[in-house]
């Protein structure tokens, strides 16, 4: 079982790309509200945050891998599950054990960290079984989408939460609404990475350059970079300028695939917005670092 989990990890939760982005969107979220609430850095404290975000986004790629099973013994018999690496039974043991070591390690934290982790958890299986609308929302690709990433913004306040150390009675509105900002960015990823090319496109696979077009689905990720901005802009974040380049620079280079629509500059487009959410909690944890 062993074997099959670390199997499962490298040829699908993708360390070399998880990791980072996870490292880098527990700290920039941790500084933030480590500043907002005036409490200083702790390593231990730090090192937990990222632990527990770190099981919890290894627990929604064990969920896609259990919803995606069938479509996988039909289409991806190499995948993990599909080939009888780790059964579904399996999987389903280790979220519990996962969900429960999450569970205890915010209750001896404190009954505020347990309550809003408990919270992300619960919206978390939420997701699993798709809000009990799976019938619904399946044929509506966005709002799929939207419902299902609103989850960075729940995982993300609860790690930060426990990186600060803050109180929830300390914190403003203001400061509670910066956590929402996270959805857009993770809305962004989520709409570009199903962006491809003409010629890329697999009628049996949904993607949001099929369904509205290249341009449309350009013009769909083009709108979150705007709507975080639009949040930045009203909270007033530290160094707002720098952001302003940033998604300037990533809008610029998203021109490639816009006038271009090949299949190379649709894997370019995939690939910078990978970067750019990357770069966007890289430049918070920057402009937060006390």
């Amino acid at each position: 079982m062993i074997k099959g989990v670390c199997l499962l990890i490298k040829e699908r939760f993708n360390p070399g790309s998880y990791l980072p982005m996870i490292f880098f969107f527990s700290l920039g979220l941790g500084m933030y509200l480590s500043t907002e609430t005036g409490n200083g850095f702790k390593l231990e404290k730090a090192f937990v945050a990222f632990v527990l975000l770190l099981s919890f986004f290894f627990r929604l790629r064990l969920f896609d891998e259990i919803k995606d099973y069938a479509v996988d013994l039909k289409y991806n018999p190499t995948r993990p599950l599909a080939r009888g690496v780790l059964s579904v039974d399996q999987v389903k043991l280790i979220l519990l054990v996962l969900i429960f070591a999450e569970l205890i390690v915010t209750a001896l934290l404190g009954k505020e960290y347990f309550f809003i982790h408990l919270v992300a958890i619960f919206y978390s299986l939420l997701m699993f079984e798709e809000f009990f609308l799976g019938s619904f929302l399946r044929p509506r690709l966005v709002m799929y989408a939207v419902t299902h990433t609103f989850v960075s913004s729940l995982s993300g306040f609860s790690a930060a939460l426990v990186f600060s150390g803050a109180s929830l009675d300390v914190l403003s509105q203001k400061t509670i609404l910066f956590f929402v900002t996270p959805w857009f960015y993770f809305n962004l990823f989520e709409f570009a990475r199903k962006t491809y090319a003409r010629e890329e496109e697999r009628s049996e696979v949904e993607t949001y350059s099929l369904l509205f077009g290249p341009g449309g689905a350009w013009a769909l990720s083009m709108s979150q970079v705007l709507l975080g901005l639009g949040f930045l802009h009203f909270l007033n974040v530290n160094k707002l300028e720098y952001f302003y380049v940033l998604a300037s620079v990533y809008f610029l280079l998203s021109l490639a695939y816009l006038f271009n629509k090949s299949t190379r500059s649709a894997k370019f487009f995939r690939n910078i917005s990978g970067v750019f959410l990357l770069a966007h909690f890289l430049l918070l944890t920057f402009v937060y670092w006390r």
